[in-house]
């Protein structure tokens, strides 16, 4: 999931309670349904076009998919509204419409279709006033009405931190299988990690695997690696915003200062996506600063374990890795969208629904989309699946090739 930009403003407890929306969009799930029909079809229509207009002038990544996934999500209109019009109630329409919003293949865009959601969203947003329909009465009808999750086994990740030695006093190994604690909070884990951490100052190599972390808070990478390295590093980049009513509330209520989208850098420009001088008004220069703190200060290698999984959060740092140097990256290309603000929501004004959406285009110093060309390893391994066994695993054993 994404941070709430930049690394100095930190709301801890917001992120955590995103990350959890981000798991269960990426995660399947099955929701216990008690709907009633109570949307005329007029009404439904009514909702998509709105839908699909704030998408149209909002959303950053339409070009984006049209060349990664080949999908023109506009030119489908007449497609998505005959399905809309053929739902028989409420949870056909909300199914549908997350359908629909599926094809846009980005996990920080869907509508919140469940109670506990929106708890969650709730409890994270409202105080902060970005928003003014939480106490809409037929938002709040809404969702009493709709059914809570039930969880699958399988709904959040079973694996737990490991801290323990590849070869010993020589190759240290942290996995982090969120980029938040379970059950702890950050200080409590990151003491934990920071002791294994002290043992490894003489060490060869340290290996830190993130592959299946699908994001979490910025915060708690930062604190992990804020231990290893021997200096601080600050990781440049640009936060493109498009021109529409809920894209520059959204701006204007997180108080982001921002340029004219003509005063971006000639060389952002040139190596960014063509549409972006076209289809956006406004950026902003991010500085993504992490300080060594408590810090073993580390010389020698550092690994970093990624996989088509590593998303938002756990992406940005891999960003932060590449950007600087900080680490060699094995395994296979990330699933991108990291490094820029929180997504956005907008209400359905028939439904009640909200629609998360991913609110910004982050590009690297360098102007590359992360999005659209995600973060690509040094060492690119086929199967990169992390195993029980260091011995049967296809990165570690790169590592072991490397170091030795």
């Amino acid at each position: 999931m994404k941070k709430i930009f930049k690394g100095k403003i930190k709301r801890k407890h917001l992120l955590v309670l995103l990350l959890l929306i981000s798991v269960l969009s990426l995660i399947g799930y099955k929701s216990i349904n008690i709907f009633k029909s109570t949307l005329t079809q007029e009404e439904k229509v009514e909702d998509f076009l709105y839908m699909y207009d704030v998408i149209e002038k909002s959303y950053p990544y339409l070009e984006v998919n049209k060349r990664v996934n080949n999908v023109d999500w506009l030119a489908n209109k007449e497609n998505y509204l005959a399905r809309i019009k053929k739902t028989k109630n409420d949870a056909n329409f909300i199914k549908e419409l997350n359908n629909i919003l599926a094809d846009l293949n980005n996990n920080h865009t869907h509508v919140i279709s469940d109670s506990s959601f929106f708890e969650i969203v709730t409890n994270a947003y409202d105080r902060l006033g970005w928003y003014d329909f939480f106490d809409d009465e037929i938002v709040k009808k809404r969702y009493e009405s709709i059914g809570k999750i039930e969880f699958n086994k399988k709904t959040f990740s079973t694996e737990d931190l490991i801290l323990k030695d590849i070869v010993e006093e020589k190759v240290g190994y942290i996995f982090l299988p969120e980029m938040t604690p379970r059950g702890e909070s950050i200080e409590e884990n990151i003491s934990i990690t920071s002791e294994y951490i002290k043992t490894l100052e003489n060490h060869e190599s340290i290996v830190i695997d993130i592959r299946g972390n699908s994001g979490g808070n910025d915060a708690y990478w930062e604190e992990v690696i804020s231990r290893i390295i021997p200096k601080s590093y600050n990781t440049s980049g640009y936060i493109l915003f498009r021109d529409s009513a809920i894209i520059n509330n959204y701006v204007k209520s997180r108080d982001i200062n921002t340029k004219d989208i003509k005063d971006l850098p000639k060389e952002i420009v040139n190596n960014g996506p063509v549409e972006i001088t076209s289809k956006f008004k406004s950026f902003t220069k991010s500085d993504w600063i992490v300080e060594s703190k408590d810090s073993i200060n580390f010389k020698g290698d550092i690994y970093l374990l990624v996989d088509k999984v590593v998303f938002s959060a756990a992406e940005s740092f891999s960003i932060f890795c590449k950007e600087n140097g900080i680490a060699t990256l094995i395994g296979e290309t990330t699933a991108g969208d990291g490094g820029g603000y929180d997504p956005v929501l907008f209400k359905l004004k028939n439904s009640g629904l909200i629609v998360r959406m991913a609110s910004d285009m982050y590009l690297t110093n360098s102007g590359i989309c992360n999005e659209e060309f995600k973060t690509t390893p040094d060492y690119i391994i086929e199967n990169p699946k992390r195993t029980k066994n260091f011995s049967d695993d296809k990165c570690i054993n790169k590592v072991l090739e490397l170091v030795e």
